[in-house]
C-alpha cells in the first residue's frame, strides 16, 4: 500500500480540473445564505440527486445542515461577478445577495434568475469526509436557461467556454 499524496502536490493537479462554478444557497430562519463552490455533481436521475460537497468550517455548512436544503445555481458566464461575491472575493462585508436577480424556490432556496441552471434539493443523506460534508440532495425543482453557457473554474481563473464549430453530419450518411 503506497502513502497518499502530499497535500501541495493534490491542490496543484486539482488546480488544473475545470469544473462549473456554483452557488449554493440555502434559507434558514429567515435569513440567505450562500458559497461559491465546483465541487457539485449529478448522482442518479431516477430519483433524480446530486451531491455538493461543503467545507465544514464555513459559515453557511451549518445553515444548510439546519434548514435541510439547498440550492444549487449553475452560474452563466455572465454572472462572474456572483460567482465571485459568494467567495468572498468582493469583501468581506460585501451583500452576497446584491448581485444578481434573486427568487425563492418552492423549498425555501434562494434560486437566481438568468443562471445556466437551477436545482433546489431536499437534503436527503450527508457523508462527512474530514474538512468537507458530502450531501445529496433530492432534487425538488430544476429549470434549465438553455443558451446560457456555464461560468467555468481551472487554473485557479474564471473563464468562459470556448464554442467550437463542428459540422453536423446527418444520420443517413
Amino acid at each position: 500500500m503506497t502513502d497518499v499524496v502530499p497535500t501541495a502536490d493534490f491542490v496543484q493537479a486539482m488546480g488544473q480540473h475545470v469544473s462549473s462554478v456554483c452557488v449554493i444557497t440555502t434559507r434558514c430562519e429567515g435569513e440567505r445564505y450562500g458559497l461559491t463552490a465546483t465541487a457539485v455533481s449529478s448522482v442518479c436521475a431516477n430519483p433524480p440527486r446530486l451531491l455538493v460537497c461543503v467545507n465544514k468550517s464555513g459559515f453557511t455548512y451549518n445553515k444548510i445542515i439546519a434548514a435541510g436544503h439547498f440550492g444549487v445555481n449553475v452560474l452563466s458566464d455572465t454572472q462572474e461577478k456572483v460567482g465571485k461575491s459568494f467567495a468572498g472575493m468582493l469583501g468581506r462585508d460585501f451583500d452576497r445577495f446584491s448581485v444578481g436577480e434573486w427568487r425563492i424556490g418552492q423549498n425555501g432556496s434562494p434560486l437566481l434568475q438568468d443562471a445556466s441552471a437551477v436545482f433546489e434539493c431536499k437534503i436527503v443523506e450527508s457523508l462527512d469526509q474530514f474538512s468537507h460534508t458530502i450531501l445529496i440532495g433530492e432534487v425538488k425543482e430544476a429549470s434549465a436557461g438553455i443558451g446560457r453557457d456555464a461560468l467555468v473554474y481551472g487554473a485557479r481563473r474564471f473563464r468562459s467556454l470556448r464554442k467550437i464549430m463542428t459540422e453536423v453530419i446527418p444520420d443517413d450518411m
